[in-house]
């Protein structure tokens, strides 16, 4: 009798001990393999993981969002096979080649998903303000700042007057709730650098005395054409006029002077209407850029290429004809322009 029940409890311990090994590997290949229910177009699907949760909590918020059936096999799992004992809070992305375990591994390593924002060359600081204003990832520190005070947090120590120009163009990445301080200050410092490392390589005799003023003529350089290989070209145009004491005569800088009052087009009070940004009744750069110029634009003022050009006109496709004289300039107005 005493064979017996010995035989009987280790037979009892032998299969308890083989189910329970054959559930652990089962489990782990259902962590493994189990793939997540994408339930929202496009993906990523996006799972944030509030400061404070836990593994149980976690998986229920997988649950709720549907894309896990059984919970208590994911928390269960990820016990066993990730160290849910210190989850890191942010916004995960779920795409569709995740697993439960990819998941709970991005959870665990702070793996958080990247958000970006594009802010486009030509752009003013009231358009970055709104696009920063309209993304949903962002956190407002300085929404409610002045352009001063905003210039005033960014460069303590410089006379700018005005945010523009000052801001580099490009697209930035950042974790959900980056504040918006981060953004500027990042782009703030980008323009620095971009701007300091061009500056070392300008050409000689250029009409401008500094760094900003640089930046001031790039951004006009940057409103007066979208096409990349005309650059250079209008550049030379206005640093040949700087150089021969002519007004630049450029239009996007009544629109910039104008600034609420522009009307759509520009009209002939608009350039009789003296401003500090009307470069068509102003003798030099107004004071400030008028916009955030790119990289190209700056590198173009600094660089420009060698011409004889004193004018140019829009061809209404995006391009400009170029001419050396008043006459020839003329002729292109008429057939471009008073003819269109």
């Amino acid at each position: 009798m005493l064979k017996f029940f010995r035989r009987l409890i280790i037979g009892v311990v032998s299969t308890a001990f083989v189910a329970l090994f054959a559930g652990y590997f089962w489990l782990q290949h259902w962590y493994e393999t189990t793939p997540l229910q994408i339930t929202s177009e496009p993906s990523p699907q996006l799972v944030e993981v509030v400061r404070g949760s836990h593994g149980r909590s976690v998986a229920r918020l997988l649950a709720a969002q549907g894309l896990i059936d059984h919970p208590l096999l994911a928390y269960w799992s990820a016990r066993l096979f990730a160290n849910v004992q210190h989850l890191q809070a942010g916004v995960y992305a779920v795409s569709g080649s995740d697993t439960v375990s990819t998941l709970w591994q991005k959870i665990v390593r702070g793996e958080q998903h990247y958000f970006s924002i594009t802010f486009a060359e030509g752009l003013n600081f009231a358009e970055w303000r709104q696009l920063i204003a309209e993304h949903p990832w962002l956190q407002p520190e300085w929404q409610e700042l002045s352009p001063q005070q905003i210039i005033n947090h960014l460069a303590p120590d410089a006379n700018y007057t005005l945010p523009e120009g000052l801001l580099f163009p490009d697209t930035y990445r950042f974790y959900a709730y980056t504040s918006d301080r981060q953004i500027y200050q990042q782009a703030y410092n980008r323009m620095q650098g971009v701007l300091n490392d061009l500056w070392a390589q300008r050409a000689d005799h250029l009409p401008v005395a500094s760094p900003y003023e640089a930046l001031i003529l790039a951004s006009i350089i940057e409103k007066e054409t979208g096409a990349a290989h005309e650059r250079g070209l209008v550049a030379s145009v206005f640093i040949n006029r700087l150089n021969q004491g002519m007004r630049l005569q450029s239009d996007p800088t009544i629109v910039y002077g104008l600034g609420e009052r522009y009307r759509g087009a520009i009209y002939r009070s608009d350039i009789n209407e003296t401003t500090a940004y009307n470069t068509y009744r102003i003798n030099a750069l107004p004071p400030t850029p008028i916009a955030m110029p790119g990289k190209e634009a700056i590198a173009a003022t600094l660089q420009p290429k060698k011409s004889d050009y004193l004018y140019f006109v829009s061809q209404n496709n995006g391009t400009h004809i170029f001419s050396k004289t008043l006459e020839e300039h003329n002729r292109a107005v008429q057939q471009y322009q008073r003819n269109k």
